[in-house]
C-alpha cells in the first residue's frame, strides 16, 4: 500500500493506471490515506506511485456536457482549470 496525503478518486486513479484494479484504505471523513493494488493487477507500485504523484481527483458528479467540454476545449483550458472556474 502506497500512503496517499490527497484527493484521490479511486474509479479515476485505476483509469488512470492500468485498468486492472484497485483498493484503498479510508480514514473516518471517507478520504483515502492508503492505495494499493488488487491481487489481479499485475502492474508494480513503483509506476503507482508515479501515477498517484500525477492523479488530480475530478469529483464524480462534476462531469462536462459534451457542448461545455467543446467549449472548453475551444477556449484552451485543462480540465482542472474549467473546475475552478466551476467550483
Amino acid at each position: 500500500m502506497i500512503k496517499v496525503n490527497k484527493p484521490i478518486n479511486l474509479s479515476q486513479l485505476d483509469k488512470e493506471y492500468n485498468s486492472q484494479g484497485l483498493n484503498g484504505i479510508l480514514d473516518d471523513d471517507g478520504n483515502y490515506i492508503a492505495v494499493g493494488l488488487t491481487p489481479n493487477n499485475k502492474g508494480d507500485e513503483s509506476e503507482l506511485k508515479s501515477i498517484i504523484e500525477k492523479h488530480i481527483a475530478v469529483e464524480e458528479n462534476w462531469e462536462y456536457s459534451t457542448a461545455r467540454k467543446n467549449i472548453i476545449e475551444k477556449l484552451g483550458l485543462t480540465q482542472e482549470e474549467a473546475k475552478l472556474l466551476f467550483s
